[in-house]
Order: structure tokens, then sequence, then C-alpha cells
């Protein structure tokens, strides 16, 4: 116990020290306008990042029902408009130099300055003239845009963005596992963004006494577990791998992969347990002519630790109400007592070890 309060105090410094740094983004809380009112008034639904750190890149999106968010960058507002962009009604940014919220569709952005970016590589700062956006752009160099253009530049970067912003979340991502096993109830949730996961913590009041540092840090292990752990630990799926029973990409879903390998042959990828055993009973019936003395090693992934596991000695929770990529799944578990606890939390219907899987409980 001692030494799980002196691990933590540890991360709360180095998590403190990071966040204290002065950046260009900064502003003081007085001068920024917040358009929430609930519990994530202070940080990005998106990214889960605070809102004043990064003020100057700020985004404002009004949705058609009325409702309004509140996000961190362009590349977090881009990522909205690519999910939403049918139910967007309008959107502000900040205005680099008097901090006021002014129409994103009027600004002049100069992107790729020598300041430093928001959730990108490439900065984005907005003005609300162009005379502005030339005298910042006359100091710190970058290229005019519109917000068009600006958003566009963003959805382009997505996929370096997110390689870069994933590797740095790694340390962040293991220290705030350790502080969820130490300082937080079990949460059997999925998030769709970090955002969502920090206000989940907050307004379940789901660990003790964390500062805000460490609340990201659990919200970021909460939203992709992935980053926490031992890459040697879990099954690794190659990018192209399709599940030879519902034809989707098994590397889109980390957290539910099984797999099956084939004596002296090759390996096949599936997106949960259920499309696994469908394959592992009638493997002809998916235009592979297998016998089950060729299926040399079977895994999937256990729920709690996403290490992988021998399928025949894991225990399976049927009928509970956690949805897989493909619905109602077969959850898998390293141990009895974990599936009888997950079963007791989420209204599972049963626990099974693989022996008493039957092919007609997968329809």
């Amino acid at each position: 116990m001692y030494k799980n309060k002196i691990l933590l105090i540890l991360i709360s410094t180095i998590l403190s020290f990071s966040y204290a740094q002065e950046m260009f983004q900064t502003v003081n809380p007085k001068d920024a306008t917040l358009v929430k009112s609930d519990s994530s008034k202070e940080f990005c639904n998106v990214c889960g990042m605070h809102l004043t750190k990064f003020y100057k890149t700020n985004h404002v999106t009004e949705f058609k029902n009325g409702h309004k968010e509140q996000y961190c960058s362009i590349h977090c507002q881009a990522k909205v408009d690519e999910a939403f962009k049918e139910k967007i009604k309008h959107v502000q940014v900040v205005d680099t130099n008097s901090l006021e919220l002014i129409d994103a569709k009027s600004a002049f952005y100069v992107v790729g300055s020598s300041k430093k970016g928001t959730m990108s590589m490439v900065s984005k700062y907005a003005f609300l003239s162009e005379k502005e956006a030339k005298e910042f752009q006359k100091e710190f160099g970058g290229e005019i845009h519109n917000y068009n253009e600006a958003l566009k530049i963003a959805k382009d970067d997505f996929k370096n963005d997110d390689k870069a912003i994933n590797q740095k979340r790694i340390k962040v991502a293991q220290k705030g596992k350790k502080i969820y096993e130490s300082l937080c109830k079990e949460v059997s949730k999925e998030f769709n963004s970090i955002g969502e996961a920090k206000q989940y913590l907050i307004d379940n009041k789901v660990c003790k006494n964390l500062k805000p540092q460490m609340q990201q840090a659990v919200a970021i292990y909460l939203y992709n577990p992935l980053l926490a752990v031992d890459k040697n630990k879990i099954i690794n799926v190659p990018a192209d791998a399709k599940c030879p029973v519902c034809g989707m990409f098994v590397a889109k879903y980390p957290k539910w992969v099984a797999s099956i390998n084939i004596k002296e042959a090759h390996t096949h990828y599936f997106d949960g347990v259920k499309d696994m055993m469908k394959f592992y009973f009638n493997p002809s019936k998916f235009a592979h002519n297998h016998s089950k003395d060729e299926f040399k090693d079977i895994k999937v992934t256990d729920y709690y630790t996403l290490n992988a596991i021998s399928a025949k000695e894991a225990f399976y929770v049927i009928g509970s109400n956690i949805y897989g990529p493909m619905g109602e799944e077969l959850i898998p578990f390293v141990s009895k007592e974990k599936a009888q606890k997950f079963l007791n939390d989420h209204f599972g219907k049963k626990v099974l070890k693989f022996e008493e899987i039957k092919e007609s409980m997968l329809y």
C-alpha cells in the first residue's frame, strides 16, 4: 500500500511537470470563453485536453439540434466534421489575437508556422482579418488558408498526427493503468473518445481524489487500453487481415481479436469469439476445407487484460449487455472468477467453458 502511494505521488509529479510548461496556446482562464455547462466544460470532448491550456486553437461547433461542443483544435474539430458533418450547423474558432470566438468560415488560418500546433505537427492559428494573419505569417512563417482548406489539411494529416499522438500517449496510458488499478472502481464500458471516458469518470465518481492530469491519464487508458499493454502478449493482427466469416478488417477491433493457426499453413483472424467459433465448427461454410486436426493453436483476447490466452482454457460469458463488433458476443476471461464477476456486473446468462459452446448458440 505504501509503495502504491509513493508511485502515485511520482506519477502525479511527472504529469504535473509536463502540463505546467508554458505554451503559446495557453491563456489566463478569465480570458477564455467556454461554451459548455456540463462536467466536460473545461476539456475537449474528443481528446480530453484542457481547453484553456490550448485555448488559442479552440473551435466551437453548434449542431442543428442546438447543442454546442468545444474542441481544443482543428484536428479534433476535423474528427467531428468527418463523423457528423450533416449534423453541424455552425463553427466558430478563437481569434489568436483578440481571443474572441469568430466565424470559422470567415477566418484566415495561418498553417505551418513556427508556433507549436495542437494535436498536430503542423500548427493552425486563426485570425479575424487577412492583415493580422499576414503579420503573424511574416513573424512566424506558414501559409494562409481559409477554413475549408485548413480543415482538409487537418484531415490529410490524420494518419501521421494520430501515429505521433499515440506514441506520446503510451507512457501516459501506462501511468493511467497503474492509477486506475490503484484508485478506481472497475469500468466495463467502451468509449468513443478520451473526452467521453473522462466525463464518465467525473460523472460516476469512478476514481478517488484524482488531479486533472491523473484523470486524463486514466481516461486515455480506458479509451485505448492497448496503449498500455505488452505488444508481445497480445494477438498481433496484420493490417490487411479480414475475418473469413464476416469479411471485416480485424485490426480495427483489437479488443475482440481471436485467431486460429492452421498447422503448417497460415493463421485466420476473427473480430470476435462468435465468428471464430462459427468457423471452428464449420469452416467449409466459409470456403475453407480445414479439419479440426489442422487447428494447431486457438487464441482469444482476455476481456480485462487484452492478453492473448488459450481459447480452450478460457471461460466465456454469454448474454451480457456488453456488445462486440458483431453484436452479442461470447466474452472471454482468463479465469472463472473474472468471468463470474463480469456476468454479475453485466447481466450475463451463463459462464461456459470452450467444450460447452454449441454451434446452435452462435446463431
